[in-house]
């Protein structure tokens, strides 16, 4: 697993995650339940990160820089 991006706003990674799984990319939100209890601590655990298999990552960094 890589992660391709990482937010402090749940609404973001979900954006993005909704992207990934629409083109048939399989992605996971790390910390999205840390982040959701407590936005405080998104800067103290790297806010929450959207991963992707390793096969899967270049075609994800592409979807990601058509935003």
């Amino acid at each position: 697993m890589k992660t391709i991006a990482s937010y402090n706003n749940p609404m973001d990674a979900h954006l993005l995650h909704a992207r990934l799984e629409g083109s048939g990319i399989a992605s996971y939100l790390r910390d999205e339940n840390m982040i959701t209890l407590d936005w405080l601590a998104a800067n103290a655990v790297g806010g929450i990160r959207v991963d992707v298999a390793d096969e899967d990552y270049e075609r994800a960094l592409q979807i990601l820089k058509a935003e």
